[in-house]
């Protein structure tokens, strides 16, 4: 499920991820069904690297100072235990500068 909207609307764009992920629950279980979990890895989906909570957090945001120094941008996404992706996501380039800034876990 992806929620997104241009500006700084964080809440309204979570309510909406929100409504759509019960939604979805609601509708899997009226049909005998659940969402598949696992009480040591929590939600599982078919990406491995979005174990967890399944959920992923994050920003679009240019950064062009720290897009010279990439070192720099790994370190202090480290220290926040954040994760940069490229424009159009994990692995890609960061064209004009605009990084997709999201939590690890």
């Amino acid at each position: 499920i992806i929620a997104m909207e241009d500006g700084g609307d964080v809440k309204g764009v979570f309510t909406r991820f929100c409504a759509l992920s019960e939604a979805i629950k609601a509708a899997a279980e009226a049909n005998g069904k659940a969402l598949m979990y696992d009480a040591k890895l929590g939600f599982l989906g078919t990406c491995p690297s979005n174990l967890g909570t399944g959920l992923r957090a994050s920003v679009m945001i240019v950064l062009p100072e720290l897009n010279r120094d990439l070192a720099k941008l790994e370190e202090i996404c480290a220290k926040h235990d954040l994760q940069p992706r490229g424009s159009s996501g994990e692995h890609s380039a960061a064209v004009g500068s605009r990084w997709d800034i999201s939590n690890k876990q």
